[in-house]
């Protein structure tokens, strides 16, 4: 795997919750994000249940870190990412969210609230896409 060009690091970016039911796409993430110089830990969710327990420490979830940013699969295989954005922006609107889909057409035809979300990506495909992201929406603290 390619490593990121970016070796600074991001302040405000502890923990990043990835809501993604792809064990690929994932690890992909994971593996992207340790690679890179970042400071970041990555906690990984398969659903959006298990996201929203995260969220709110609660369930297999207690001692969970409130994360800093939240990558969310907008097409987990029950449901979409609605569930957990909505309590996101309602609940912790401070917390940046950044929505994933596989296909940008995709977008569209489900309905996504595109006005909540801080941001929304087609899935990159190569490691700095991510890193990108990561720092576009990065907290300036």
């Amino acid at each position: 795997m390619k490593t990121s060009n970016y070796s600074d690091s991001l302040r405000g970016v502890n923990d990043l919750l990835l809501v993604e039911d792809n064990p690929a796409d994932s690890r992909f993430v994971e593996e992207t994000v340790n690679n890179s110089s970042l400071d970041v830990t990555v906690h990984s969710v398969s659903t959006s249940a298990a996201g929203l327990d995260f969220i709110h420490q609660q369930g297999e979830y207690p001692d969970a870190p409130e994360p800093d940013l939240v990558f969310l699969d907008w097409n987990l295989r029950r449901t979409t990412g609605r569930d957990v954005l909505t309590v996101l922006k309602d609940d912790y609107s401070h917390i940046p969210v950044v929505i994933l889909t596989g296909s940008k057409t995709k977008v569209g035809t489900d309905h996504l609230p595109s006005s909540k979300a801080d941001l929304v990506r087609e899935k990159p495909t190569d490691p700095d896409g991510y890193i990108k992201i990561i720092r576009s929406v990065a907290p300036s603290h």
